[in-house]
């Protein structure tokens, strides 16, 4: 084995002082080569609505109560206490029933616990009203910080990196359930493809109709008179939002076309559907929309001929995830669909709020610029992941820019504006989640998932946010694409999303203080991985006591350490500490790899630009394998020129990611 000399390592040392002050030198070798603006307007709790969603266990009864017989709804009617009436058939073999008027949430909850009580009922639940995550505050910023790559101060999605590896596919589309979309904005014209209003009501609808396939938005404005009584009662006075505008920018604004804003994906179209419209929407609108979006047929309603990979839902209304919206998520993600939705903006836990808190979506909290916890995010272990979405008073560029509209009520100019929020915060991640399916489109959405939240930029030191109320880090899109096509040769990780247990997961000499004890260990090179950090002076000091692992180091390295673990259910989140130091200009040329069963579950890029010159804990959701005894490995491999450091510490196994 050839090992550098003192001077060329001094050398070496004085080139690097700049940019790695702290460089450790690979073991008995040489010195490296190189080292807003928008107000958090939460879903008023318990909003009134006239509506019931109803299913019941046998098809039969259900065509009964479509033929509206009187002695189906008169017994129905007798049951809650109230007069219903058959409004009309629903995905998923549901129904809608109205009430006479509009009643407070708490009087609908207890008449349908009624209904639920009768034999032939499967459930029913009130046709909850959903609202926009965000609404508009102040004029337009050109600074998109949002998209940068994430240093102190600036925690944007690291856009730029993933665009140098790809933009988009043309065999993906991303729906927007929203309030509808002004194609006609100059960064979105040619951007999307054909879509569908799916506002039964036409009053909420604000465009003189029911259902059709214009989902164009004809804004939502209350005015005071509205809120004073009627039926727009009790809603907040307001100007129109465009919010469906404004997500559809973040994702997919035309690109290099010397207009406006960038958008995410510059080449995958959008599709605008509309479930959002004066005062919010109502949920059996959403879910036949959710369904719809995914290419699954809906009573009445012409099949999507261009159905959606990925679903963006920046919406939400308070109570926990009902049947009625599980079902069509479950039904969307097993026909191929990734939702991905808002966390909420009321400062409170997600699991209060729906769909934030189903199962199989990705609930995307929001940071600030600062990689804290925005104020205003709902946060808790309803969480997949954190994106930005920004902060700020009046005149604030910390908020997230896209594009809007700057009429009050019917549309006007076309602008650009910055909002805050969860909305604007989940489309960021629909966007990146685009990205991945336009290199492989046959990801699954609980692969999708496990690939973002083993990739994201870790909540800087001191931040709000952490891994059991944020999600596994902040969005990092680069290192998402970048894993991808690191990975695509691997059986990906399946993701059980929130499982829970009672087995324990076991793990031997997890923080190396017994040396080897329980670990096997290689080194292409012959250097022992595990050792005592005060015997080799170039070694950085152990997260936690004297023992660590130390992989690469070494030119044309392949190394790792392993042992056999249990992965209980009740605890089935790997967590350990590393730091990573590094003289490579790029990504890809020295890697760093969680493994089980041989099979890549994380990966560590080791570049000068992704070092964490720190120790930084990472958690891997190993769920789909709780109850068995799998192979553990950490695996690097390095290349000829530049050295890499992974160092490992403090190894285990938690409850929540």
């Amino acid at each position: 084995m050839t090992k550098r000399s003192l001077s060329t390592r001094i050398f070496l040392a004085v080139c690097l002082l700049a940019s790695a002050l702290s460089w450790p030198t690979p073991r008995a070798q040489a010195q490296g080569d190189g080292p807003t603006r928008e107000k958090s307007v939460p879903a008023p709790t318990g909003a009134p609505t006239n509506q019931i969603i109803i299913k019941f266990k046998a098809s039969a009864e259900a065509a009964g109560l479509e033929a509206a017989s009187a002695s189906n709804m008169s017994a129905l009617s007798q049951a809650a206490g109230v007069t219903l009436n058959y409004f009309r058939a629903m995905s998923g073999e549901a129904h809608v029933l109205q009430l006479p008027q509009a009643l407070p949430y708490a009087e609908v909850q207890a008449i349908v616990e009624k209904l639920a009580a009768r034999p032939e009922v499967e459930y029913a639940e009130p046709d909850r009203r959903m609202f926009p995550l965000a609404t508009p505050n102040d004029p337009e910023y050109s600074d998109q910080w949002h998209y940068f790559a994430p240093v102190a101060g600036t925690y944007g999605a690291n856009l730029p990196a993933a665009w140098d590896i790809i933009t988009g596919s043309t065999n993906i589309r991303i729906a927007v359930l929203d309030t509808g979309i002004l194609s006609g904005h100059p960064d979105l014209v040619g951007r999307t493809v054909s879509g569908y209003d799916f506002i039964n009501d036409a009053q909420v609808g604000n465009d003189g109709n029911g259902r059709d396939s214009d989902p164009e938005d004809p804004g939502d404005w209350i005015t005071a008179g509205e809120a004073a009584g009627g039926f727009f009662a009790g809603c907040t006075v307001t100007d129109s939002s465009w919010h469906g505008t404004h997500v559809a920018g973040t994702i997919g604004a035309a690109t290099n076309n010397s207009e406006g804003v960038a958008g995410i994906n510059w080449v995958s179209q959008i599709q605008a559907v509309r479930v959002l419209g004066k005062c919010g929407g109502f949920n059996s609108d959403i879910v036949d929309a959710i369904r719809w979006a995914a290419g699954l047929s809906v009573s009445g309603v012409p099949n999507n001929a261009n159905p959606s990979r990925v679903i963006n839902m920046s919406l939400g209304g308070i109570g926990s995830c009902d049947s009625t919206t599980q079902n069509a998520i479950n039904d969307a993600v097993n026909a191929g669909a990734v939702v991905v939705v808002a966390a909420g903006n009321s400062n409170a836990d997600a699991s209060g709020f729906s769909p934030a808190s189903c199962a199989n979506v990705i609930t995307v909290a929001a940071t600030d610029r600062n990689g804290n916890k925005a104020s205003y995010s709902n946060f808790g272990a309803s969480v997949e992941i954190a994106a930005p979405g920004g902060s700020g008073g009046t005149n604030s560029p910390n908020a997230v820019l896209s594009t809007l509209n700057d009429g009050t009520q019917g549309p006007a100019n076309h602008i650009y504006k910055t909002y805050n929020g969860t909305s604007m915060a989940t489309p960021h991640v629909a966007g990146v989640v685009s990205l991945m399916l336009s290199i492989n489109p046959s990801l699954t959405s609980a692969q999708v998932i496990s690939l973002l939240q083993a990739n994201v930029t870790a909540f800087p030191g001191g931040s709000t946010c952490n891994t059991s109320i944020c999600g596994a880090g902040i969005l990092n899109a680069a290192a998402a694409v970048q894993a991808l096509l690191t990975l695509n040769q691997f059986v990906y990780l399946p993701y059980v999303a929130r499982s829970s247990g009672t087995t324990t997961s076991t793990i031997t000499n997890g923080d190396f203080e017994s040396g080897a004890t329980g670990w096997t260990q290689s080194s292409s090179n012959g250097y022992p991985p595990i050792l005592l950090a005060s015997s080799d002076p170039n070694s950085v000091t152990p997260y936690s006591g004297l023992w660590l692992t130390w992989l690469g180091g070494l030119h044309n390295e392949t190394g790792y350490i392993q042992q056999s673990v249990t992965v209980g259910s009740g605890q089935p989140y790997l967590y350990f500490y590393e730091y990573t130091i590094s003289a490579e200009p790029g990504t890809g040329f020295d890697v760093g790899s969680v493994r089980i069963n041989g099979s890549v579950v994380r990966t560590t890029s080791l570049s000068a630009s992704t070092a964490t010159n720190a120790w930084i804990k990472r958690t891997v959701n190993l769920s789909a394998y709780a109850g068995q005894t799998v192979t553990l490995q950490f695996y690097i491999q390095t290349d000829s020129s530049l050295y890499s450091n992974w160092f490992v510490d403090a190894i285990g196994f938690q409850a929540t990611p």
